[in-house]
């Protein structure tokens, strides 16, 4: 077992509940995500090697120096995706209900909370690189780039079915007339999913009117549960969205 290997083990061990807090850590928090933050933290506080040391004593095991040895650069490079996954292809996360994008649980566990989706936002304006990884790790339990991240979101309805496609291209069309036309009030409406007000603007928007599959349900599906509200606020709050080959 590698050092990482060991932290991660670890760390679900402690959130799983089959791990008991070592000694000086103390988690006050309830809600999962916030006790996951509160956690790291804390760990960082203490330093990687002390928290190895201490989980490792719970077993009965003592650590030497060089099994201790951790930096957050080797836990994060030691974290990246395999080369064997396909370029594209997210990183996944094993859940009950099987494996899930490790960028959809990323995203799932900022919308929790207001801050810290503003964070998120925040982070991916200024480029802060080392910032995101932490927020991965803390979130997703995965080390990637803001680069892989945005390019997934960037091409997301590329790689979608037809169905999903056609409603992220005229939805994508309809916000972008609306913030030309300075509807800020509508598109918010329409973003946090405000039933009534996407029925009333689907009668009237051309990019809908003839379009009779354009319920809410068609919307609701294809793009409130598809994450394009968010991809939209992070347009709108000035984050670049590759869409050429990275680097």
């Amino acid at each position: 077992m590698t050092t990482a290997e060991r932290y991660l083990r670890y760390l679900e061990e402690i959130e799983n509940g089959r791990r008991a807090l070592p000694q000086g850590i103390v988690l006050q928090k309830e809600n999962p995500l916030e006790r996951a933050a509160e956690l790291q933290m804390q760990i960082q506080a203490m330093g990687l090697g002390q928290f190895l040391r201490l989980c490792a004593a719970q077993d009965g095991e003592t650590l030497s120096d060089a099994e201790a040895a951790l930096s957050p650069e080797e836990l994060m490079q030691a974290l990246q995706p395999q080369e064997t996954e396909q370029e594209d292809e997210p990183p996944k996360i094993d859940e009950p209900d099987g494996p899930r994008s490790a960028y959809e649980v990323l995203i799932d566990c900022c919308s929790l909370d207001e801050k810290l989706m503003y964070y998120l936002i925040d982070v991916l304006r200024r480029d802060a690189e080392e910032e995101f990884q932490k927020l991965a790790l803390v979130t997703a339990r995965k080390a990637f780039t803001q680069a892989d991240f945005l390019y997934w979101f960037a091409t997301k309805e590329e790689r979608a079915d037809e169905e999903e496609f056609i409603c992220v291209s005229l939805m994508d069309a309809c916000l972008s007339r609306l913030a030309a036309e300075g509807q800020v009030e509508l598109i918010a409406a329409l973003i946090s999913g405000d039933q009534t007000t996407f029925e009333l603007f689907r009668c009237e928007a051309p990019e809908l009117r003839q379009f009779p599959q354009a319920t809410f349900e068609w919307y609701e599906k294809n793009y409130l549960q598809r994450f394009y509200p968010l991809r939209y606020l992070l347009k709108h709050n000035g984050v670049k969205f590759p869409k050429e080959n990275r680097a």
